[in-house]
């Protein structure tokens, strides 16, 4: 691995969220804050890019830090820049496709939970869920879920199934089959889950939804990963860092890496960048 030094400042920063900039116990440390600040605060755009919703900043991010940042969530399927970037995309599914999958699961087993993400606050899903449980697994109060046909009609951009079981990779593969690449199909290894978006929905398009209209080409951003989701961003990426925590497959795409999630590696980049 290269050294990785700073002859001028990028134009933007990319950072993955779980195993990346947040901590095995899904904490953002006073020292990772403290450097997303000084960026910030240095006029370098920052941009979260996640699998997860938009709702989960509300429990783990500051206010003033969540206001700061841009988005981009759930794989790519929602972006969101706030100055100095700007702009709103999202890259809903096909209701029909949707159906289809829904329907298909829940047939081969009633037991499946099913959660279709809207827009990264409102969710609908086929769990009940009691209020403490809900905060605790998915940053949502009550007034967020929706049932699955509420859902329907609002245009989802994210279908999770989850409790697969262990066949759930062969899942993924069936519905690759079947959809082609009309689909982007993510199993999440953890907890046997498979996340559903658009194709055309990754890291990489949203990224550059947000930073063309500014003059921002992504040769100029340094970016932050550690899981097979966030290959294609880094791959894209000028100026790509893998986490010390990283899979081999990360770390063979990335020329530069640093400390652990756990070992602050995020801040230890920026700061040598800021010069601090």
């Amino acid at each position: 691995m290269n050294r990785i030094t700073f002859d001028k400042l990028p134009r933007a920063i990319a950072i993955d969220l779980d195993g990346t900039l947040l901590d095995s116990q899904t904490r953002l440390s006073e020292r990772n804050r403290r450097a997303l600040e000084r960026c910030i605060a240095r006029g370098i755009p920052v941009i979260i890019a996640t699998s997860r919703p938009a709702r989960i900043f509300n429990r783990i991010f500051p206010e003033a830090l969540r206001n700061g940042c841009s988005l981009v969530i759930m794989n790519g399927a929602v972006a969101k820049g706030v100055p100095p970037l700007s702009g709103y995309h999202k890259v809903s599914l096909p209701v029909e496709i949707v159906r289809t999958i829904v329907s298909m699961a829940l047939a081969s087993d009633s037991h499946i939970r099913v959660t279709l993400e809207i827009e990264g606050h409102q969710f609908a899903t086929n769990w009940n869920w009691d209020p403490e449980t809900l905060w605790q697994r998915n940053s949502a109060t009550p007034d967020m879920v929706l049932s699955l046909e509420a859902g329907l009609r609002l245009q989802p951009c994210k279908i999770a199934l989850g409790a697969l079981g262990a066949d759930y990779l062969q899942t993924a593969e069936r519905l690759r089959q079947q959809f082609g690449d009309t689909l982007s199909v993510v199993p999440q290894s953890d907890e046997a889950v498979l996340n559903i978006t658009s194709g055309v929905a990754t890291k990489t398009n949203a990224l550059r939804k947000l930073l063309t209209p500014h003059g921002t080409a992504l040769a100029d951003v340094l970016a932050f990963g550690d899981d097979l989701p966030d290959l294609d961003m880094l791959k894209a990426c000028g100026i790509p860092v893998a986490m010390a925590n990283a899979f081999p497959e990360v770390k063979a795409v990335c020329p530069y890496l640093t400390a652990s999630n756990d070992n602050d590696g995020v801040a230890l980049v920026l700061e040598k960048m800021l010069g601090i």
